[in-house]
């Protein structure tokens, strides 16, 4: 029992009220004060602001003992046990509408009212933490950028923060019920068929985890690139009490990948047009130079105003807002890279041939190792050379082709414990023919055509960041020496790229 408990009596009847404060003080509790009305009820609640009321439901005046409840316990946060004689279901029904924190029937004897005193502060502490942790989860729901929602184990849904109320057009107060085939409607980019809704793969399927990428289809029709993740609400038996559903509008990205789609495509249509017309590389160079720059002048201002956030505003971001400003700053880096890919490409393709000379390969290859395999470099790759044939041809053009096909090689070996490059090359009756070859990560050998075609790639860009144009350039080199290129990846052995050259023209 806390005896430093102070209590406020409300009860009309001063005899009554005389006898319950004395018991109080008698089982060691403190009684300031005593009201007689609901009004007076609230003043001196405000006033004295006690531990606990012991409410009266029959009181004169225009305020009785509920409403008095109400006010005390909206304004004033103080917990309420109803004494009163009636007992009656229409009585009882209007108390309990008020939530009291306990409900004692006069007569009463005083181990029931002390039990009643002892259990309501306790009561009124714990809904008090459990409102604190619901207004954490509502603010920490509101501020995710993402999109949530929650349902029961029958796929109802049971609330959604405001990002999902935006995207999916409906409110928390219209979705509260609805099954979640409602809000989340799912079709398929090209076709229109509907795709499997996540929360239903983890409720009847068993599944801990379920991603998905579709057309969002809201309540006005419209239509929302997302991605979703779905993943089980579980008790600590095991039993799953319903799924939440996160996910996100990627329209944004969607949009950017089109674009740099359809400017692949127009590039390559404009390059093979003027080709056709019979335009002079500079022509060609210059028209590259003209997309470039027109795509150049959004970007740096995208870069631009991206380091500006970060180094302004990047501690008022949470983790979702700094991850999408990564995300900024990535695309655009990616998107430059591009770009300077095309003129790279181009100006392998406009520049004139030095005259041919021999070149030592033995001596090249190392050197290019050297510069490209930095001691920073976690872990260092093994090169393994054997001796090479001397060359014939453009000794700057074919230190080109053996920076992108080291690099590559390095890039796509480094996951290996012990990374390894191998280099070699021999004598055929026509020709010259090295190799360089990895322990990497390989590729998929039915896609091997593509691989020396501008901006084409087969692994992400997340996994192995490049422009894509490193091994077209290989291809447009090597052709214009004469020679040809072709490349081999036996499954799980890594890659190995091979190039031929014409042999040194005979002395006469």
């Amino acid at each position: 029992m806390n005896s430093t408990r102070r209590i406020l009596v409300v009860e009309d009847e001063l005899v009554v009220a005389t006898d319950i404060q004395q018991r109080l003080v008698s089982l060691g509790y403190e009684v300031p004060s005593i009201a007689s009305t609901g009004e007076e009820a609230v003043q001196l609640a405000a006033e004295g602001k006690p531990d606990l009321v012991l409410m009266d439901i029959v009181l004169p005046g225009g305020m009785d003992g509920v409403e008095a409840a109400n006010q005390i316990r909206q304004q004033l946060d103080i917990p309420v046990v109803f004494l009163t004689a009636h007992s009656d279901e229409h009585t009882f029904g209007r108390a309990k509408m008020s939530d009291p924190f306990g409900y004692v029937v006069k007569p009463f004897e005083e181990r029931t009212l002390q039990i009643a005193i002892e259990l309501a502060p306790h009561r009124h502490d714990l809904e008090r933490k459990l409102r604190q942790i619901s207004r954490w989860m509502t603010a920490t729901l509101s501020s995710i950028g993402d999109a949530v929602i929650a349902t029961n184990s029958r796929g109802e849904v049971l609330l959604l923060n405001l990002v999902a109320e935006n995207l999916t057009g409906w409110t928390q107060a219209a979705a509260a019920g609805q099954p979640i085939d409602e809000l989340l409607r799912l079709v398929q980019e090209n076709t229109e068929e509907p795709v499997p809704n996540p929360v239903w793969s983890v409720l009847r399927e068993g599944k801990t985890r379920v991603q998905a990428s579709a057309l969002l289809v809201d309540r006005g029709g419209d239509e929302i690139h997302i991605d979703a993740c779905a993943a089980p609400i579980i008790d600590e038996n095991d039993t799953v009490l319903g799924v939440v559903l996160v996910f996100r509008d990627i329209s944004d990205r969607k949009h950017a990948a089109e674009r740099i789609r359809q400017l692949n495509e127009q590039v390559t249509r404009l390059t093979s047009e003027a080709s056709e017309r019979g335009a002079t590389p500079d022509e060609l160079h210059t028209l590259v130079r003209a997309v470039s720059h027109d795509l150049r002048t959004p970007l740096r201002g995208i870069a631009g105003y991206a380091r500006m956030l970060e180094k302004s505003y990047a501690s008022h971001l949470d983790d979702t807002g700094r991850e999408f400003l990564t995300t900024i700053q990535s695309s655009a880096k990616s998107m430059n890279a591009m770009l300077e890919g095309y003129l790279a490409f181009l100006g392998v393709s406009r520049r004139g041939l030095e005259p041919f000379g021999p070149v030592n390969m033995d001596e090249l290859v190392q050197s290019v190792f050297e510069d490209l395999n930095a001691p920073q470099a976690e872990p260092p790759a093994t090169l393994i050379r054997h001796a090479l044939p001397p060359a014939w041809g453009d000794l700057s053009m074919l230190r080109q082709v053996l920076v992108n096909l080291l690099s590559n090689a390095i890039k796509f070996s480094v996951r290996r414990d012990t990374p390894t490059v191998e280099v070699g090359g021999v004598v055929e009756s026509n020709r010259l023919v090295y190799f360089v070859k990895d322990n990497g990560v390989g590729f998929d050998s039915r896609r091997a055509g593509r691989l020396f075609e501008a901006f084409q790639r087969l692994h992400s860009m997340a996994d192995f960041p490049g422009t894509g144009v490193g091994l077209a350039i290989v291809k447009r080199i090597i052709e214009r020496h004469g020679g040809q290129v072709w490349a081999e990846s036996p499954s799980g052995q890594g890659a190995t790229f091979f190039f031929s050259l014409p042999p040194a023209p005979k002395a006469r």
